[in-house]
C-alpha cells in the first residue's frame, strides 16, 4: 500500500498570525505577534497575500505541483521595506521541493541562491534566512512574486519519509525613515538610503536594547 500525506501550508505575518491548511483555521506564533509589537514603529502594516491552490495529497513516485504565489501588501499608510522567510515545518520534506518563479526552478533548498536572478533583482536572500524586497512598498503597493510553485517529487523506495508538512511564510516590516544624528546629539529623521541601511539600524537598536 502507497504511502500518501496531505499537504499542508501556514502563512503567517507581523500583522497575522495564523495557520491555514486542510485541518481548519488556528491562531500560532505568539512571538511573532510579540516581535510585531516591536518592530512596527509608526504604524506600518503588511499582509500576506496568497494564491494558494494545495494539493489532496502526496503520492511517492509520482510528480505534485500546485500553485503558492506569494506576495506581500503594504496595508498601512506610509511606505515601508519588508522582507519574508519560508520555513518547512518538517525541514526533511523541503529535499522533495523544487520551487517555480516565471518558468525558472530551483530546489527549495538552493532558492535563496537564485532569487535574485529569477526575480530580477526584486528579492536579495540575506545571510540571516531572510528574503528582502529591495524596493521601497509605497501604501497599497504588492511586492512582485517571491515564490509562484511548488512540485513535490518523492521517489517511491523513500515512501516511509512523506509527512504532512506546511510551507510556512513570515513576513515583516520597518518604515523607509531612520534616524541621523547631529554633532550636538540632535536626532533628524531622514530617508533611510536602501533596505539594508532600514532594516540595520531598527535590527541593531533591538539588539542594544535587548542587551541593556
Amino acid at each position: 500500500m502507497r504511502k500518501t500525506a496531505k499537504g499542508m501550508m501556514a502563512a503567517g505575518a507581523l500583522l497575522m498570525a495564523a495557520a491555514l491548511g486542510f485541518e481548519g483555521t488556528y491562531a500560532y506564533f505568539t512571538y511573532l505577534r510579540e516581535v510585531r509589537n516591536r518592530l512596527s514603529v509608526g504604524h506600518n502594516e503588511i499582509t500576506i497575500t496568497e494564491d494558494y491552490d494545495p494539493p489532496e495529497e502526496i503520492t511517492p513516485g509520482e510528480d505534485t505541483s500546485f500553485y503558492k504565489k506569494v506576495q506581500v501588501r503594504n496595508t498601512g499608510p506610509v511606505p515601508c521595506y519588508v522582507r519574508v522567510r519560508l520555513e518547512y515545518s518538517d525541514s526533511h520534506m523541503k529535499q522533495f521541493c523544487t520551487n517555480v518563479l516565471e518558468g525558472n526552478r530551483a530546489p527549495a533548498e538552493e532558492w535563496g541562491a537564485v532569487i535574485e536572478e529569477f526575480s530580477g533583482g526584486a528579492w536579495i536572500f540575506g545571510d540571516d534566512g531572510f528574503y528582502y524586497c529591495r524596493d521601497v512598498l509605497e501604501p497599497g503597493e504588492t511586492t512582485g512574486l517571491l515564490l509562484e510553485q511548488v512540485e513535490v517529487s518523492v521517489p517511491e523506495e523513500q515512501s516511509d519519509m512523506v509527512t504532512e508538512f506546511e510551507i510556512l511564510v513570515y513576513g515583516e516590516s520597518v518604515q523607509t525613515m531612520v534616524h541621523e544624528y547631529g554633532p550636538n546629539g540632535e536626532v533628524t529623521a531622514v530617508e533611510a538610503a536602501d533596505y539594508r541601511e532600514a532594516w540595520d539600524q531598527i535590527l541593531e537598536g533591538l539588539e542594544q536594547k535587548g542587551g541593556a
